[in-house]
């Protein structure tokens, strides 16, 4: 079960329910294996931004960087994915700084996946900060435009990166496409720190998908 679980977590941060769906265990049994888990370091349980009554399980970043990525099944590997979007609120400096490696960093993608970005409640322009601190780590957003979120396509990937634009969007199966990584709001404290933290974050996980890639193709 806690095999099963890692498994989970490694393709996206889910909220218990999600885990109890998928794995079909009562709310007590799956209470139990998390805390086993997360005494021994595997994962951390991180209260969402946007309801707080829920809290979404990620596995620990030096333990995803440890397990193999062959392992991982994802929606974003599969031949007939075209593009990956990813969303975050305003569009203004999580989902950018995401597209903006993705597309850097995986010479325009894998087999010709590219990526791009959109906002549940897209920002009149894009954050002066999220464009300070990219430049920094030598990736341009200075002519992004935040936009709005288009419905749901076969074939695209879409990975959102921020808990209340997850909990707003309408649900999909776990097959359809979408995944979840719970980035933090940088805005929240405007800190240039919070805004270089948050990219580093985002360029790591980005690195776990193209490592991933390689090794499948």
């Amino acid at each position: 079960m806690r095999l099963r679980i890692t498994d989970l977590v490694m393709d996206s941060d889910l909220s218990s329910s999600e885990l109890r769906e998928a794995l079909g265990v009562s709310s007590n049994l799956l209470a139990h294996h998390l805390g086993v888990l997360e005494r021994a370091g595997v994962v951390d349980r991180l209260r969402s931004e946007g309801d707080r009554r829920r809290s979404y399980v990620r596995l620990r970043p030096e333990v995803h960087r440890m397990l193999s990525w062959e392992r991982v099944r994802s929606a974003g590997d599969s031949p007939d994915s075209r593009e990956v979007v990813f969303i975050c609120t305003g569009n203004s400096a999580r989902s950018p700084f995401a597209a903006a490696l993705w597309n850097r960093d995986r010479q325009q993608g894998s087999k010709g996946v590219r990526a791009s970005s959109a906002g549940t409640h897209p920002a009149p322009q894009v954050s002066e900060k999220a464009v300070e601190v990219a430049q920094s780590f030598g990736v341009d957003l200075s002519a992004h435009t935040p936009s709005p979120v288009a419905a749901d396509q076969p074939g695209v990937e879409t990975i959102v990166l921020c808990d209340r634009a997850y909990e707003e969007l309408p649900p999909v199966s776990r097959t359809g496409g979408r995944r979840h990584w719970a980035v933090p709001n940088p805005g929240r404290s405007q800190s240039q720190d919070a805004y270089e933290r948050v990219f580093c974050e985002i360029a790591e996980r980005i690195e776990l998908i193209a490592h991933r890639t390689a090794s499948t193709h």
